[in-house]
């Protein structure tokens, strides 16, 4: 029996050291992940579940949410300071608004990824509902987190686009548009259940990876267990794990930031050929189903894009590439009016307020000051002018 005793000794010491260690990597911020686990911190969102359970990989164009639901999303520094603390609730059919039953005339649809969906920010700190104050517009939110690219933007639009609106706006991030359906930078990491600009010959044509599993949630669990909730909640070694296996299945590198030429990688700069062929075929996809309706097209510049435009000899060199002489063609087009807006050419002289110090997105002041570059450029080019106040 003592060696039984000794035995379970040493397992438990291992864990409290293992917890112990990871609780100094985590103030360190070494890891992937430095979360403080909520049973730690006081919130008085605490008995919603974690975002990540109404974050789902089930529909055609696989990020989404779960309808009719409230959660819970949280992100700290590593002082245990709140970075954001938010509840996110979603309509009848998974999107991030009010519902979408009786929508007016003037509805204007929005298209893009988690800063259209308004990542980390209330309901009422999101681009699109100071858009909808300037503007006096019904703005229709079907931006997703989660990898949503422009392909996914046309898989969704094709889904909903009869419901009633009169244009479109887009957010286009090239941060991460051009590699979110690129098959070939996917092919050795997780296969998600999500679709892909195939080969050959249409690109259109979603392609998904057979072995991808639909999701109900981005944990497959138990969920009677929630074993996996049970762990990132209470344990800093939650840590740990999830560096340690986004590692394991290649979804994430230490770095967010490639070197090229001794220069910061950035997709305004460095997409390839293809990656900027299919993301004008896609958004030019979309026009055609737009039919006669305005589209904006806003071009969004990460913290890297400016980073990288900083070091550049020639900021503005990028423009002359073919992604964003695609989007300037589409100005010239005789179906529908097309407006592109480049945010980068409307920075502010200091740009660190935009964002969070804790991550990659806008926070209420860079959603506030997109929103009144946004609105500023709407009234400028009479864009959806029947419906504004």
């Amino acid at each position: 029996m003592n060696w039984i005793k000794n035995y379970f000794s040493i397992i438990v010491i291992t864990i409290l050291l293992f917890e112990f260690i990871s609780f100094l990597i985590t103030k360190m911020e070494f890891f992937l992940i430095n979360e403080t686990p909520i049973f730690y911190v006081d919130s008085k969102n605490k008995q919603f579940q974690d975002i990540a359970y109404g974050r789902t990989e089930r529909e055609a164009w696989g990020a989404w949410h779960v309808a009719n639901k409230t959660f819970r999303h949280s992100k700290y520094n590593y002082d245990q300071q709140v970075c954001f603390d938010v509840l996110m609730e979603f309509n009848e059919i998974g999107a991030r608004d009010e519902s979408f039953v009786n929508l007016k005339n003037n509805n204007i649809f929005l298209l893009g990824d988690s800063f259209a969906e308004g990542y980390g920010v209330s309901l009422k700190d999101t681009s699109q509902f100071f858009i909808e104050k300037k503007m006096g517009l019904s703005v229709s939110n079907f931006g997703a987190s989660g990898n949503f690219g422009p392909l996914q933007e046309l898989l969704i639009y094709k889904k909903y686009r009869n419901l009633p609106h009169q244009g479109l706006i887009v957010y286009v991030l090239p941060s991460n548009d051009f590699t979110d359906n690129d098959i070939n930078l996917w092919l050795n990491k997780q296969h998600r259940y999500r679709p892909y600009f195939s080969p050959e010959p249409n690109p259109l044509i979603p392609f998904y990876f057979s072995n991808a599993i639909k999701k109900d949630d981005l944990f497959i669990v138990n969920k009677d267990l929630n074993l996996k909730q049970l762990i990132k909640e209470h344990f800093w070694s939650s840590n740990a794990l999830r560096t340690f296996l986004m590692i394991l299945r290649k979804d994430a590198t230490r770095e967010d930031i490639a070197q090229n030429n001794n220069l910061i990688k950035s997709y305004f700069y460095d997409a390839n050929s293809t990656q900027q062929n299919n993301l004008i075929i896609a958004y030019e996809a979309i026009l055609d189903l737009a039919e006669q309706r305005d589209v904006l097209f806003v071009i969004i510049p990460s913290k890297t894009d400016i980073s990288r435009s900083q070091m550049e000899s020639e900021p503005n060199n990028y423009k002359q590439q073919a992604w964003y002489q695609g989007f300037k063609s589409f100005e010239n087009r005789q179906q529908n009016r097309v407006s592109v807006l480049n945010l980068m050419d409307h920075l502010p002289s200091e740009t660190e307020h935009l964002f969070f110090n804790c991550d990659q997105h806008w926070g209420p002041k860079g959603n506030r000051w997109a929103a009144d570059v946004i609105t500023n450029h709407i009234r400028a080019k009479k864009l959806f002018n029947s419906f504004i106040k």
